[in-house]
């Protein structure tokens, strides 16, 4: 295996737990058959933000999943007064919670048993038909977004976008927005509004990079007018996501000037605190482990794929059997098959 197809490195560790698993689900997430329309009801709809944990225990078994470690089980689905489903921002955040789990479930079956079971035991009919549908209908969405979003634009080496794939990331977000206003067009405001409005300010500062005939003193302005136009919600988004951003990019960084993991490590205590610097190190360490394995996985993997001798499902089935066999723990197992895809990907983009 080359340097240059290594799989990149991915310091989620850094980010919140939650904010990463969704990211790995709408990557990842099964083909699924369309479900059932919603009843329409006179639901209402609220876009407050994702209510505290709830009281009531987990599923049995579930807490004791690893990627539910340590994070607390979400409110779950509420009735209103006529006895629907109210339509709030804090319902996707309990759907996501299952989503985050769906390999520890053993897949989208097992996972949809347990949701459905876990509904009834929140609200009953005719709000619990109704939230089912909803969590029905959230799966085929991110399903269908699932082959775009493996399709989105590959930064250079310097970490930019240039004009053309801002355009392509553009178009990709555009229909990764139609699809859930198809699917979910009773919550995608209340779910998805303030991310949307989020990646739509983030474009508009890639497309001022990425714009040619700017000086730097041009571009710094056009940067800082856009900014100041920005409404305070994603102001304030921007400003929570600055801190991680910057650890990701002094670790970048350190890692350019050949730095050693110590090293990187003493400079995150130093500029961000023991709590980071232990984070960076435990993940580095886990990241090593991890890249080694992988790279045995790639030899034994190119060698399948070389085989002459196989049918395309028998050489399907092969590589599905050495990856559980490489990658006991499905998570990792599930990264490895990302990476695959995005290391695919760039070849044929070559």
């Amino acid at each position: 295996m080359t340097s240059s197809e290594r799989a990149p490195r991915l310091w989620r560790a850094l980010l919140p737990a939650g904010a990463a698993a969704a990211v790995v689900y709408g990557l990842t997430a099964p083909s699924a058959p369309a479900p059932a329309p919603v009843p329409q009801r006179a639901v209402a709809v609220s876009a407050t933000a994702p209510s505290a944990p709830s009281a009531d225990p987990a599923p049995a078994g579930v807490a004791a999943w690893p990627s539910l470690s340590g994070v607390a089980m979400p409110a779950g689905p509420e009735a209103n007064a006529a006895g629907n489903l109210r339509l709030t921002r804090a319902l996707r955040t309990y759907f996501d919670y299952f989503l985050s789990a769906r390999h520890d479930a053993g897949g989208i079956d097992a996972l949809d048993a347990l949701v459905h079971d876990d509904i009834r035991r929140h609200v009953p009919q005719p709000a619990a038909g109704q939230a089912w549908q909803l969590w029905r209908r959230y799966v085929a969405c991110l399903a269908e977004i699932q082959p775009e979003a493996a399709r989105k634009p590959l930064a250079g080496a310097d970490g930019m976008l240039d004009a053309q794939q801002v355009q392509q990331l553009r178009a990709l977000l555009t229909q990764r927005d139609a699809a859930r206003q198809r699917w979910l067009p009773e919550v995608a405001q209340a779910w998805f509004g303030d991310e949307q409005a989020y990646d739509e300010a983030m474009l508009a500062r890639l497309e001022i990079a990425a714009q040619p005939g700017l000086d730097d003193a041009q571009r710094r302005q056009r940067l800082a007018e856009l900014d100041a136009a920005l409404p305070e919600h994603v102001r304030a988004a921007r400003e929570a996501s600055a801190r991680p951003r910057a650890i990701s990019q002094t670790i970048a960084d350190l890692q350019a000037a050949g730095r050693t993991t110590q090293d990187i490590g003493a400079a995150l205590a130093q500029a961000y605190g023991a709590e980071v610097a232990q984070r960076y190190q435990q993940q580095a360490q886990a990241e090593q482990s991890w890249q080694q394995r992988y790279d045995d996985y790639a030899a034994r993997r190119a060698q399948i794929e070389a085989f002459a001798g196989l049918s395309e499902q028998d050489r399907r089935q092969q590589l599905d059997t050495l990856r559980r066999q490489a990658f006991d723990n499905p998570s990792e197992a599930l990264q490895a098959e990302v990476v695959d895809q995005a290391m695919a990907t760039r070849r044929q983009a070559r």
